[in-house]
């Protein structure tokens, strides 16, 4: 049996009138006298299996703690003239593991944005002194690349192609489910890593490509300076042969 060493139902002594380094089992609720060593056991089988189970989900804890830690903390800022909802959203938010900050209005969105960096913007449409598309739009201005989801309950009056003709990369209609919201506001985060990893890979290929043309033009400067010496220097034997 590969386990070794004591075993994980194995129970103190504690209180009871048994030799020294005797205890109970607590596999399945047994409690059945023993000394903790696995080698001994009576029932093998079931220890092998709950081990097995145990070791397993210690993995999967420990996974899923890894793609937690691996996952990056987006900064979302989340703008609706309702309170209510903007309280639901930051909970909402949390959750998924996302900052957030909230807006009453575009107004005060774009203050926001001008004072933090944001990964994304969840907006409404209808609010007063600046709505949604005209945020947008205003944001596009700014920050073109900035991921935007536009959400709304007016579905007829506004539409997702509106929202995304002012640059939104995503439209969802109220009311919406928390799994739909999930799913649409982690494709569009996966979308935006995408793109900024393409950007940060064509930024790479552009600075190689002007250090090699650099380098390029410092040899063949340097290769003309050598040029001109020889042809210095040549010249001067000449003069002294004629001479």
């Amino acid at each position: 049996m590969p386990f070794v060493g004591k075993c994980s139902f194995f129970r103190s002594p504690q209180n009871l009138a048994m030799g020294r380094g005797l205890g109970y089992c607590d596999l399945d609720g047994d409690q059945a006298i023993c000394d903790g060593d696995v080698q001994f056991c009576k029932d093998r089988e079931t220890l092998r299996k709950h081990l097995l189970e145990q070791k397993s989900k210690e993995g999967s804890n420990n996974k899923r703690e890894e793609e937690q830690k691996k996952k990056p903390s987006y900064k979302v800022l989340v703008v609706d003239d309702e309170e209510a909802m903007r309280k639901m959203m930051f909970t909402l938010l949390s959750k998924l593991g996302y900052q957030c900050i909230t807006a009453s209005n575009g107004i005060e969105a774009l203050n926001q944005i001008n004072q933090n960096k944001f990964d994304a913007v969840v907006t409404d449409i209808v609010m007063p002194e600046m709505d949604g598309i005209a945020l947008t739009k205003e944001i596009m201005i700014l920050y073109p690349n900035l991921p935007i989801m536009v959400m709304t309950g007016y579905s007829k009056e506004y539409s997702a192609e509106s929202a995304i003709a002012a640059g939104a990369r995503d439209f969802i209609k109220k009311p919406f489910s928390i799994d739909e919201f999930s799913l649409r506001l982690n494709k569009m985060m996966r979308d935006y890593e995408i793109l900024f990893q393409i950007e940060a890979r064509q930024n790479e290929i552009e600075a190689k490509q002007n250090e090699m043309v650099t380098h390029l033009n410092k040899t063949s400067s340097g290769e003309m300076d050598t040029l001109k010496r020889e042809i210095e220097i040549l010249k001067t034997r000449l003069s002294s042969v004629y001479t």
